[in-house]
């Protein structure tokens, strides 16, 4: 009988052992305070190219024509928004290549009917033209003004002119990036417009510009939205240190011909290598004599050249 209880005690005793073997305990994780972070190097010799991908949204158009609004002189985006009952919003989405800020007597914009773009509205697709790599300018609040300047070696006149710009770390990565419309609406062929964006700070000391034309239409050669008119400079004066340049001169009409209801003229600041440095644009109320102070963002005027844009 003794033999019997110290059998079932053994073997209480073994099956005990067997199952606490087979239990494994949670372990406990506890915190050191350091943390050693995964690290992906990125070759510094690797700059990627921005890729600009321009999108136009589209719904369903209630009818296969859109409805065209043609430009008056004291039309603005807003006050079209308020006259034909839509968003600004989606005004400015129905017309991409126009910017609000330069809208010119005779272009046509597209009013999307209650709200919705015309699925027929084209893709803008741009010319190839031959665009600068932008140089930028450090300015006092610690901003930067970048400076993209667009050749016209084509046979025929552009207008519409974008650029994308953007800025990036010398490993590549984007810091910040706008489009950027020409400040007049045709770019005549050999002729040079700068298109200008400003970022403001801040900006870290090391980083690249880089820009991508984004639109440039061409204008047929029978249109007459614009007058070639000449245009004679009277003086140029550059000051001594070559950071200001003020130039006068007269847009020239011909007789018994009709007063043009827009004269633009651009003043275009080189300096010594031939890098614009600095524009400004004189707008007419109805004058035809002008007087415009261009001022160098960067280095030294060499010289100025004037482009103009003028309406019937």
């Amino acid at each position: 009988m003794r033999r019997i209880a110290c059998l079932i005690v053994g073997l209480g005793f073994f099956l005990s052992s067997c199952k606490q073997t087979t239990v494994q305990a949670t372990p406990t994780l506890v915190p050191t305070g350091l943390l050693t972070p995964y690290q992906t190097l990125t070759p510094k010799s690797i700059v990627p190219t921005a890729t600009i991908i321009v999108t136009i949204p589209v719904t369903p158009a209630p009818t296969p024509t859109p409805f065209l609004h043609t430009v008056t002189n004291d039309d603005t985006m807003l006050g079209l928004a308020y006259r034909y009952g839509i968003k600004l919003e989606d005004l400015k989405a129905a017309n991409p290549g126009v910017d609000p800020n330069a809208m010119s007597v005779g272009m046509q914009l597209v009013i999307p009917i209650g709200g919705e773009i015309p699925e027929i509205l084209p893709t803008p697709t741009a010319m190839p033209v031959q665009a600068k790599q932008p140089r930028c300018y450090r300015v006092g609040d610690g901003g930067a003004w970048c400076i993209v300047a667009i050749h016209n070696d084509m046979e025929t006149s552009l207008e519409n002119l974008s650029v994308w710009v953007g800025l990036y770390t010398p490993q590549g990565v984007n810091l910040a990036s706008q489009e950027v419309y020409a400040p007049m609406n045709i770019l005549r062929p050999g002729s040079t417009i700068p298109l200008m964006a400003y970022f403001a700070p801040p900006i870290p000391d090391e980083y690249e510009a880089r820009s991508e034309v984004i639109r440039a239409l061409a204008i047929p050669t029978n249109d007459t939205r614009y007058l070639d008119l000449e245009v004679k400079t009277g003086t140029v004066e550059i000051n001594p240190d070559g950071r200001q340049a003020v130039i006068s001169g007269d847009v020239m009409l011909p007789e018994n011909g009709p007063t043009p209801s827009q004269v633009w003229v651009l003043g275009v600041a080189y300096d010594a290598n031939g890098d614009i440095v600095g524009a400004r644009k004189w707008k007419s109320a109805g004058e035809t004599h002008f007087e415009i102070t261009v001022y160098s963002l960067g280095g030294i005027i060499n010289h100025v050249e004037l482009l103009t844009e003028i309406r019937p």
